[in-house]
């Protein structure tokens, strides 16, 4: 005779995908970071490695600044403070270069602003998570900002450089938004099929949030600049 035994239906693929997603990631936390050096060189060398590792490691917003961001955060800030006040832009044969008062001013506020903002795109993206069936906690939101920054923040010294500066600087840009869509699934937990939406919004949360800081040091910074700034042949 023939089993009576009712036919048990097939779950979903994209359940079984999301289930298998959420158990991997769902381990306790309770890692240790690398030291700086490590986790930069890891983060950009062998990002798809990196990410599970960073999810298995137990952060809080004061190691991750303290350890972290605010170290990588100057470099782009420093790489301009020295472009604009020590090397200076020429245009047409005239080299013009910033006060230090006005630069050492421009790149207090920049720095205190970009420490901010990297919590207020990590607090957004957070909060928009569940609109990508995407969940995690601001902890995991401030790591997955952080790191994925690293790439953007590392490529900040190249401005300092004239022309082929700028191009560093976008590759580090790029880089990072790359970072970023690797990160997705592994700290929010993304299906693969919103990943690139999901990012392709946070790209625009942290543009608009560069806008507003950009604006703020123009209000504030470029009336010194205007003051103080000296030209030179």
């Amino acid at each position: 005779m023939g089993s009576t035994a009712p036919a048990r239906a097939a779950a979903p693929a994209g359940s079984l995908a999301a289930g298998q997603r959420n158990q991997q990631y769902s381990a306790p936390a309770t890692g240790t970071p690398p030291p700086l050096v490590t986790r930069v060189t890891n983060i950009l060398t062998k990002p798809k490695q990196e990410w599970p590792v960073i999810h298995g490691e137990a952060a809080t917003v004061a190691n991750l600044y303290t350890g972290y961001i605010v170290i990588l955060a100057a470099i782009p800030v420093l790489a301009t403070l020295i472009k604009s006040s020590l090397i200076g832009t020429t245009l047409f044969g005239v080299t013009y270069r910033v006060g230090i008062a006005s630069g050492l001013v421009s790149a207090v506020i920049t720095y205190a602003l970009t420490l901010g903002g990297v919590y207020v795109a990590a607090f957004i993206i957070e909060k928009l998570a569940p609109s990508f069936q995407s969940q995690g906690t601001t902890i995991q939101a401030l790591q997955l900002v952080a790191y994925a920054y690293t790439a953007s923040w590392v490529a900040g010294v190249f401005g300092i450089l004239p022309v082929i500066g700028i191009l560093g600087v976008l590759a580090g840009g790029i880089y990072s938004i790359y970072l970023f869509y690797l990160g997705l699934p592994v700290m929010m937990k993304t299906p693969q099929d919103k990943v690139i939406v999901y990012m392709i919004v946070a790209a625009v949360v942290t543009i608009v949030i560069s806008l507003v800081i950009g604006l703020i040091v123009g209000l504030l910074a470029v009336p010194a600049y205007l003051g103080s700034g000296a030209i030179s042949n």
